[in-house]
């Protein structure tokens, strides 16, 4: 409880800063990063332009990250957050300070068609209760190839608020959904192949009928 209770407010801190960041029109566009705007969080920029941190770094270098490692945590020494670069620049943010630039439209492209590309079938999937802070429980469907839920907070949709989650708890195996799924696919199988069956028949029979009748105009 004591675990939830911390990451429960944790993430109220930063729905009040997000909320900070709208009410403030603090967010850059992409367009004004990209013409030098500073960031309205830290003051450093957001594209400086001088290239990504080279995987092997000369002396001058490793002193230039050092120093920039250095200015960050003692800017940020409380926030307890995580820090974030742009493609092609040096500068380091904070997560809780420093409001993020906007995907750009080939990045949602590239995210929309990973999520529609990957979509899990329904019996792909455990069903696992999680019990809140406030008491409530609620289900949340993961792929049975995790271990569990990844986030540490859940919306209630009863208190709706964030909450954090003090236990988590698997009540229907994905495996058992594979099994109902199969079987209920047996069953329309089933179906489909008596339909057929008594449709096949009965084309027989009116085949049988029409025969009869050609028969009868024939003798006349």
């Amino acid at each position: 409880m004591a675990n939830a209770l911390k990451e429960e407010a944790r993430a109220h801190r930063d729905e009040v800063r997000r909320r900070e960041w709208r009410e403030k029109s603090m967010y850059l566009t992409r367009e004004e990063a990209a013409a030098g705007q500073p960031c309205r969080g830290c003051g450093l920029p957001v594209i400086d332009n001088l290239g990504d941190w080279p995987g092997t770094m000369s002396p001058e270098e490793r002193d230039e990250y050092a120093a920039v490692k250095t200015r960050y945590e003692e800017t940020h020494p409380d926030c307890g957050s995580y820090s974030w670069t742009m493609a092609g620049s040096r500068s380091r943010h904070c997560g809780f300070c420093c409001p993020p630039i906007p995907f750009s439209d080939s990045q949602l492209a590239d995210v929309a068609r990973i999520f529609m590309s990957s979509k899990p079938r329904d019996e792909d999937l455990d069903i696992w209760e999680r019990t809140l802070t406030c008491g409530h429980r609620m289900r949340r469907p993961v792929h049975h190839t995790n271990s569990g839920p990844d986030f540490s907070t859940e919306r209630c949709e009863e208190c709706e608020t964030t909450r954090g989650v003090v236990s988590s708890e698997k009540v229907v195996e994905a495996a058992a959904r594979k099994s109902e799924a199969q079987r209920k696919r047996d069953e329309q199988l089933d179906r489909a192949e008596l339909e057929l069956a008594k449709a096949e028949q009965a084309a027989k029979e009116a085949h049988r009928k029409l025969d009869e009748l050609r028969a009868g105009s024939t003798d006349e």
